[in-house]
């Protein structure tokens, strides 16, 4: 009798690994040619961008927020989702992984600081167009002493925290892409995404810019 490809410890662990990784990632924008821009999921400090044959897949239903707050569509790509910017250069993905367990990774990215609006549930808004200094926002309202990453120019990373009012000031010390992070877990987030209801929401919000 042969023995399996796989014991039943090898098949669990690879699990693991799999829904593990869209805890660990996150997505993020770039701009690109013809007024639009390219989501990413991995992790932007290690090079790693996911595929349809990986773990990209587990992004699903990922959509753009146009300037007027309407959703419009993403096309998928092997490595990348494309969704149109706005006339300002500015763009938004939204996109979510809803695990077994019911909890919903919300993945919500930006790309450019021309805007002083949100129209992520999560997301760094910048005080003045182009600025360093960010209030951030959940659902509209301040969020206050939340951990937020910063990753640059070259594999740098920082951690700054929002004060009692919800901002921050970031630092770019070289020139080049900058994408932050920022998370939020909402315990008694219930709802449901591409038709899978969830009862507990984490928030992954990405902002990323080009300092030159």
């Amino acid at each position: 009798m042969k023995k399996p490809l796989f014991s039943l410890a090898t098949l669990a662990a690879a699990a693991f690994v799999f829904s593990g990784a869209a805890h660990a990632h996150f997505v993020w924008l770039e701009p690109a040619a013809g007024g639009e821009a390219k989501a990413y999921f991995g992790e932007w400090a290690d090079d790693l961008r996911e595929t349809e044959a990986g773990h990209l897949k587990l992004v699903s239903a990922p959509r753009g927020i146009a300037a007027d707050g309407k959703e419009t569509p993403a096309t998928r790509h092997a490595d990348h989702f494309v969704v149109k910017a706005d006339a300002s250069g500015d763009a938004r993905l939204v996109g979510a992984y809803v695990s077994d367990k019911g909890v919903a990774s919300l993945y919500q990215a930006r790309t450019g600081r021309t805007e002083t609006v949100a129209r992520h549930t999560l997301e760094l808004v910048p005080q003045a167009a182009n600025s360093n200094s960010f209030t951030l926002l959940l659902a509209g309202k301040p969020l206050p002493k939340a951990e937020v990453v910063v990753f640059g120019p070259p594999k740098w990373e920082k951690k700054f925290t929002t004060d009692d009012a919800g901002q921050v000031t970031l630092q770019t010390p070289w020139p080049g892409q900058y994408v932050v992070e920022v998370n939020h877990t909402d315990k008694d987030g219930k709802g449901s995404w591409d038709g899978k209801p969830y009862t507990q929401t984490r928030h992954v919000a990405t902002l990323s810019f080009v300092v030159r």
